[in-house]
Order: C-alpha cells, then sequence, then structure tokens
C-alpha cells in the first residue's frame, strides 16, 4: 500500500502544472476535480487500498484539514482519513444555503504559494450538510463542523440563524466539536458585538466542544477582550484564519484575503499574542495558516499548539505533505 500511496502523490505531482494552468482563470474548477476524483474513490472502494500506508500509524499530533477544504462534506470522510488526517472539519456551515460571491473568485500565486480567496461563505447550508453527513458511516476519525451565521443577518436574527444551525448539527454522535468562526470578514465585526450572546446560545443548546477561530488582523486589545468574553465558554482556539491585510505586491487591487505563504508570518505572531496571554492551563490552542513544512509544525508546536490544520499548503505542495507530517 506504501508504494501505490507513492505513487498517487507521484501523480498529483505530474498533474499539478497541467491542472494550474488549466484552472488559471477560476482556481476552484481544481478543486471540483479533487472532490469528484475522492468520490470515485470512494464509491470503487479503492480509497484504502490506493491511499493508506504505514505514516498513517503514526499519532504524534493531530493533523486536520483547514475550513473551506471539505466545506459540503462532498469529500467522503474515509478519503480524508487515508490521506493522513486524523481529525476532519467540515464547513464553514451557514444555516441557510449561501451562494458567495460569483465566480471565479479565487486566485492562486505559485511562486509564492499563497492564495486570495474571495469565496465569500458558499455553502450549501446546515440542514442539507447534515443530511449528508448522517449518510456517511465508518470512517472512524472525530469529526469537527465549522459554523458562521448566514451572512445577511445581525442582531438577533442572527442569534437565532445560529441556534438553527446548533439544533440541526447538535445530535450527529460523529460530531465532537464545533469550530466557530468570528474571523471571516464578511461577519468579523458583527461578531466583536455579540461574542457573549453568541455563547451563551451555543452553551445552552449543545455539549460539544467549542473552539473559536480567530482572524490574524487583531490587536492585542483585541485578543484581551475575546479572551474576557469567551474563556469560561471555549475548549481552545484557532489561530488563524486568512487575512485582509496583506501586503500590496503582488497583490494589487484585489478584492479577498490571503492563506497560504503569505500569511504565515501573520498568523504565526497571532499565534503567539494567544500563547502569551490565555492565563487558563486548560485552553487549547490549534495552529493554521502557511504551514507548508516541518520546520514551521515545529516552531507552531512550540509556541502552544496541539493540533495543526492545513489547506492551502496541500494545493501547492501536494498529498505528500501529509505523509512528511505523520512521519514526524
Amino acid at each position: 500500500m506504501d508504494i501505490l500511496r507513492k505513487g498517487f502523490d507521484y501523480f498529483y505531482d505530474t498533474i499539478k502544472p497541467l491542472v494550474f494552468f488549466a484552472t488559471k482563470k477560476d482556481p476552484e474548477i481544481a478543486h471540483d476535480f479533487f472532490i469528484n476524483f475522492c468520490r470515485f474513490l470512494h464509491k470503487s472502494r479503492l480509497e484504502k487500498i490506493i491511499l493508506d500506508n504505514k505514516t498513517n500509524k503514526n499519532n504524534s499530533f493531530i493533523i486536520s484539514n483547514a475550513a473551506g477544504f471539505n466545506k459540503n462534506a462532498e469529500i467522503p470522510l474515509a478519503i480524508l482519513r487515508y490521506l493522513g488526517f486524523n481529525r476532519i472539519v467540515v464547513g464553514t456551515i451557514t444555516n441557510e444555503p449561501w451562494y458567495g460571491n460569483p465566480r471565479p473568485r479565487i486566485i492562486r500565486y505559485p511562486k509564492i504559494e499563497s492564495l486570495v480567496n474571495n469565496v465569500g461563505l458558499s455553502n450549501d447550508g446546515a440542514e442539507k450538510i447534515s443530511e449528508r453527513l448522517s449518510n456517511y458511516s465508518n470512517y472512524g476519525i472525530p469529526l469537527t463542523v465549522s459554523i458562521t451565521s448566514t451572512p445577511n443577518k445581525k442582531g438577533k436574527e442572527l442569534l437565532k440563524d445560529l441556534e438553527k444551525t446548533i439544533i440541526c448539527l447538535r445530535n450527529n454522535n460523529s460530531i465532537d466539536r464545533f469550530e466557530l468562526d468570528i474571523s471571516c470578514p464578511n461577519i468579523k465585526e458583527k461578531y466583536q458585538e455579540q461574542l457573549k450572546d453568541i455563547l451563551d446560545i451555543i452553551n445552552n443548546l449543545s455539549n460539544k466542544d467549542l473552539y473559536l477561530k480567530i482572524s490574524p488582523d487583531i490587536t492585542g486589545e483585541d485578543i484581551d477582550k475575546i479572551l474576557s468574553d469567551s474563556e469560561s465558554y471555549v475548549t481552545g482556539f484557532v489561530t488563524t484564519n486568512t487575512s485582509t491585510d496583506f501586503p500590496i505586491t503582488p497583490f494589487k487591487y484585489t478584492k479577498g484575503s490571503i492563506s497560504g505563504n503569505a500569511l504565515y508570518n501573520k498568523s504565526l505572531q497571532t499565534q503567539k499574542l494567544f500563547y502569551k496571554k490565555i492565563k487558563k492551563e486548560d485552553l487549547k490552542i490549534i495552529a493554521c495558516g502557511g504551514i507548508n513544512s516541518i520546520d514551521k509544525v515545529k516552531e507552531r508546536l512550540s509556541f502552544g499548539a496541539g493540533e495543526i490544520q492545513i489547506y492551502t499548503p496541500l494545493i501547492f505542495s501536494g498529498t505528500k505533505l501529509l505523509r512528511e507530517f505523520r512521519n514526524y
């Protein structure tokens, strides 16, 4: 099986230049192709034969995909386990289906291994995704669902919207963790005003662990406020989401938020601030943002992270990255 997995990783690396060229104007087409290929492997029952390998027995730390990679739970969850994840994140999910921004809405920068994402929280909605999750079985891996409010909601409507999402998902016993995205540019300002009310609702409706996904575009004072409002409710923090504050070059006149290499340093600095400011010893940190090498894994683990999440680095480094991380 190790030989077949190496062949799969080599195949990805071989076709990547062609796929990048063919999907330059709309990189989402490449992700759609990946989803369909994974579904083919699952349907044909080839996933374990081709993807499973000896590094999947190494559980030295937890590695999951970041939100957005499997936002609609269209990639069968067992596929992600055999790829090398030992936790899965589905979402980000909103209560109502949301189309997001018109395509094309992603720009790929291969030379600096970064993306600009202007997707706008597109997803199929909580009800449909919950039904899809219920149809999977025997995937044998912990499941996180990333949630946020439907972007057009405000005030009490926002709270009711999140309440419906939790009610829709809470009885799925496979889900052991919610990840509340308070950092997406579409909803970030609303959450700063209503965070305690939001956390009250989730806490009253669900007994699952709760993590907050944090923006890298915040100050030390913002972190103090987040910690003050949330530390009695949450298990930990995901540091960080993408950034809307990125260098002019090569992103001039670009709308959206940056991920990958161009995000790494800013994400690391935010994680360091949380690590320094967290007073409760049981609060945990999940590192996310541009982690594309073992050295970066070590750096993030050295500043309090017990888990890492990746998405954009997989696009540029390929699926072999998961085997490299699992060997650490």
